[in-house]
């Protein structure tokens, strides 16, 4: 990156830790200890919460009735102003599954700059009074960051879509907790281990049935089982995604971290297998109308951790503690779930008699889960990834947050599933095998609802022709949380 493109980007770095500096020579602000707003419906309520702390704000909340007759409404989210300057113009402002562009090409040697407030959300949580041993529930939540159709640059940071986000109903009681609706994915248990969507990692919402049970919850080791049937990866195949996991904490054994851009919540060491089965049927390899399907199935097996390496002692003991999160996934046709696909896409068929305009395949299943191989056999497309990651609190009131990360996905079969040779060769320079993923975090809490930051990230891209191009983003935000 040259002089003139480092510019912008370090000088909005100095602003973020200027301002920073400045705010924490100020007097620390107090407010009654309370518990915070939960957010998704698998992310574990913080410990209990007791003594003054300067971080602590009160529920924003609604109760008609009182005691156990008493109907609640909870207001949770946050505004959130976010600055990008990255050294490619590869990305919008979600990397999402997008590659960086090769060197051989102008937008890998050109930067660009946005500003975005796509990332602000809000949400409502209703409890309803227990009904017999029936605790009803429920949670919706959207954001701004869905596309405007056929728009304009100017549009489309400016006149975002609000989109859903989690939109469920969870009827939970002694024996087995029942979920309806859309929300974070078992495979994986997203949202407890982490919902912040890096490259490589898991992070899917879907709509499913969930049902799930704690054993032994207020014990020293708690077990947690959940199975769930999930929106279909493609409706075609006429059954939907199956998902389960096993997961054990220990609950004497606690740490602190911050979930994406959301509360700080207390967790206890924590250990977590799942798994995904998926099957695609798609239209076979060959021009219209359709006459038949070729059936292939999908599955993913993930391990996640969390492990305080400097315990907490609850939620208030913030300052001087480090938390590590590790995860490793391995599947076939999950690269949807992964935020990596490679950017695989179904070969052209042949056309030997030079017909025009030449037979097209007619798809029914997304890019970048299954393909065609030269036989015109159907095969699901493997992916390994792995991150690991910590967060460590700094002395003496844990305002100051250090993070960095570390992810990679690489593909076992996909270059043999594009040869070198043929008439798809030129497929192979668009199309990766592998991802490299770094970041750096620091943000500071201003006041206990707003937080600043700054980050720097790092994506290296391998195509199969061997071009190795890489981005580097240098952000800053600025949250109201609520």
């Amino acid at each position: 990156m040259s002089g003139a493109r480092k510019a912008p980007a370090l000088i909005a770095a100095a602003l973020v830790l200027v301002g920073g500096g400045r705010f924490a020579q100020g007097d620390e602000p107090t407010a009654p200890t309370v518990s915070l707003p939960v957010s998704s419906p698998a992310v574990p309520a913080p410990a209990e919460e007791t003594g003054a702390a300067w971080f602590a704000r009160p529920r924003l909340a609604l109760t008609v009735g009182e005691g156990p007759a008493a109907y609640k409404l909870r207001f949770f989210g946050f505004l959130e102003a976010d600055y990008y300057f990255d050294s490619t113009r590869s990305y919008d402002d979600s990397m999402g599954t997008a590659l960086v562009a090769r060197t051989d090409t102008y937008p890998n040697q050109v930067g660009r700059t946005q500003f975005s407030l796509r990332s602000t959300r809000l949400g409502l949580g209703f409890d309803a009074p227990v009904a017999g041993s029936v605790a009803p529930s429920a949670v919706i939540e959207g954001d701004f960051a869905g596309d405007p159709p056929d728009s304009t640059e100017k549009v489309y940071f400016a006149s975002p879509v609000f989109r859903v986000r989690h939109a469920y109903i969870k009827l939970a009681n002694p024996y087995v907790d029942v979920l309806m609706g859309q929300t974070f994915d078992v495979f994986g248990w997203q949202s407890y281990f982490d919902p912040s969507g890096l490259r490589n990692q898991l992070f899917s919402r879907n709509t499913q049935l969930r049902l799930s049970h704690e054993f032994n919850a207020t014990g020293r080791v708690t077990v947690e089982l959940a199975a769930s049937a999930v929106r279909p990866v493609q409706r075609d195949s006429g059954v939907p995604d199956g998902s389960a996991g096993l997961r054990v904490s220990f609950n004497d054994w606690q740490g602190i971290r911050t979930p994406g851009n959301e509360r700080i919540v207390a967790m206890p060491l924590t250990l977590g297998v799942s798994g995904i089965v998926r099957q695609f049927r798609a239209n076979a390899y060959t021009p219209p109308p359709i006459q038949n399907s070729n059936s292939v199935m999908g599955w993913g097996v993930s391990l996640d951790g969390f492990l305080p390496i400097i315990p907490a002692s609850n939620f208030t003991d913030r300052g001087n503690r480090l938390a590590l999160m590790v995860s490793y996934v391995k599947g076939s046709g999950i690269g949807d779930l992964i935020s990596m696909t490679g950017g695989a896409q179904f070969p052209t068929l042949s056309n030997p008699a030079l017909a025009y305009p030449p037979p097209l395949y007619e798809a029914n299943v997304d890019n970048g889960l299954v393909t065609f191989d030269t036989k015109g056999l159907l095969h699901t497309i493997d992916w390994t990834a792995f991150r690991i990651g910590f967060q460590y609190y700094l002395p003496y009131t844990g305002r100051w947050i250090v993070s960095a990360n570390y992810t990679q996905a690489h593909s076992g079969n996909i270059a043999m599933l594009y040869p070198r040779e043929g008439a798809e060769v030129d497929l192979r320079t668009h199309i990766a095998d592998t991802a490299r993923y770094a970041d750096a975090k620091l943000t500071f809490d201003v006041t206990p609802v707003v937080r600043v930051g700054v980050a720097g990230q790092y994506t290296k891209i391998l195509y199969l022709d061997g071009d190795g191009p890489h981005n580097v983003r240098v952000s800053a935000s600025t949250l109201y949380l609520f």
